[in-house]
């Protein structure tokens, strides 16, 4: 035998014809731009009919579609728009998966970049691309039919609730889910992503207390044009993170991630500038949410403040006041630091990422420091240094005000307290005495029962 037998198969010929129409994840090109210009030469061509246009600007109508501020291109250049739907459009389907992939491209990028349910020519454009689909047979257009089936993506009316459920509920990262609906990273910016996103914003609590839901939302909301702070999303973005955690904990690495993207981005809700401007209707529930992160960063910091600066009983302290926060009853605190104390707290802050200070100047050394918080009405301020415990009501017009850039020492100090010890003591405020045998902590147990209700057992403050 001469010759080899030829071959039955050619599996890289194969390969490489059906890689032609394989579904390759791509962003859109410069839709405006490219659509400008096929609008100058669909007038240019008016007058003879369209007899002079080429193929490729044919292809492309959809990019010129919607220009703003300009009319729909279906009311501008009416008899072109009909033409393509019913003859171009579907001969060009009949000539092949590859030129097929190539026709409907622009009009899924489009459907994308333009949707508006509120729009009567988009619901006319989306009928007519879903319409078409079934006389598909190519690869792409199987993908284009299956997210139709999944998510009924073009279904102006139902796709943006039932894409953003899909998105969060996907087990992978945002671009794993992203490329399992055929959209690009940008596809975030698109006026469909714009939609779906705050459709996703919407999602039930009990999603949001979910580390991979959070995790997908913020990431996306990197990938917006412009700070989260500073769009449309503002409040839902807040309240949706948020909301969830009212009646529960959240795991420490939630925590720290909310808290230090909120207090970088949107601004410490303890200042008053921040809450009138970025958190402006954010719901109560969440800023208290947020407050009492905060205010137990503060807490915890204080106590490292104790421990370094020699505050013998700060262990007492420490477990006296973590117990109301960890049962949910400290809402907000702050501190007033001594210039020495401060530098110890900006070393701190790395770690108490909602750590929040005011100076402390006068009546007091350099080490001093006080802690400010507030349970139900009243506010309390703790003094370092044995310095004694004193309460005060919020309404009281001499009450301490937390969140001050500064604080005297001698005006802390001589704010009358509220009574500890039900008149049987000559001064109202409260010593930290006998701490090893639970003394003052019974004592300002006690006082905080009679005013507020709340009760913590020995067990849990001793």
């Amino acid at each position: 035998m001469i010759f080899a037998a030829l071959p039955s198969a050619f599996p890289k010929l194969q390969a490489m014809a059906e890689s032609m129409d394989a579904v390759v994840i791509a962003s859109p090109p410069p839709i405006e731009a490219i659509g400008k210009r096929l609008r100058s030469a669909y007038a240019i061509s008016r007058p003879d009919g369209y007899r002079g246009l080429a193929i490729g600007q044919l292809r492309k109508l959809p990019y010129a579609y919607w220009l703003s501020p300009d009319k729909p291109l279906n009311e501008v250049e009416a008899l072109l728009v009909q033409r393509y739907w019913a003859q171009d459009l579907p001969n060009a389907i009949k000539s092949g998966a590859r030129r097929e992939k190539r026709w409907l491209t622009p009009l899924f990028f489009v459907y994308c970049e333009a949707f508006d349910p509120s729009d009567e020519w988009f619901h006319d454009f989306a009928r007519r691309l879903s319409a078409i689909l079934p006389n598909c047979e190519g690869a792409f257009a199987e993908r284009l039919m299956y997210l139709q089936r999944e998510v009924s993506f073009f279904s102006p009316a139902k796709v943006a609730s039932r894409l953003a459920d899909a998105l969060m509920s996907h087990q992978g990262h945002l671009d794993d889910a992203f490329e399992s609906y055929l959209l690009w990273p940008q596809f975030a910016d698109t006026q469909l992503g714009a939609a779906v996103f705050g459709e996703a914003l919407e999602l039930d609590e009990l999603k949001f207390s979910d580390w991979n839901v959070i995790e997908r939302v913020l990431e996306w909301a990197k990938r917006l044009a412009a700070p989260i702070s500073k769009t449309v999303y503002r409040v839902k973005f807040a309240d949706a993170l948020l909301k969830p955690w009212l009646r529960r904990q959240p795991p420490d690495k939630v925590k720290t991630t909310l808290v230090d993207l909120f207090v970088r981005v949107y601004g410490d809700p303890r200042m008053l500038g921040n809450r009138q401007y970025q958190w402006r209707d954010v719901s109560p529930q969440s800023l208290s949410v947020l407050m009492t992160w905060l205010a137990g960063d503060t807490l915890r910091g204080f106590m490292r403040v104790l421990e370094s600066t020699a505050d013998d009983i700060w262990r007492y302290r420490q477990k006296f006041w973590m117990a109301y926060y960890n049962a949910g009853h400290v809402q907000e605190a702050w501190l007033a630091l001594g210039y020495q104390a401060g530098r110890l707290a900006e070393r701190l802050k790395s770690d108490q990422r909602g750590l929040g200070y005011g100076q402390l100047e006068g009546g007091a050394l350099p080490n001093h420091s006080v802690l400010l918080l507030k349970i139900g009405h009243l506010v309390f301020t703790e003094w370092s240094h044995n310095g004694s415990l004193r309460a005060s009501s919020e309404d009281d017009p001499n009450s301490p005000v937390l969140y001050q850039d500064g604080y005297h020492g001698v005006d802390l100090r001589a704010a009358v307290s509220m009574d500890f010890h039900e008149g049987m003591n000559e001064r109202p405020q409260l010593t930290h005495s006998h701490s090893d045998r639970g003394t003052w902590q019974r004592k300002a147990r006690d006082f905080i029962r009679r005013e507020t209700g709340i009760h913590l057992e020995d067990r849990d403050i001793l």
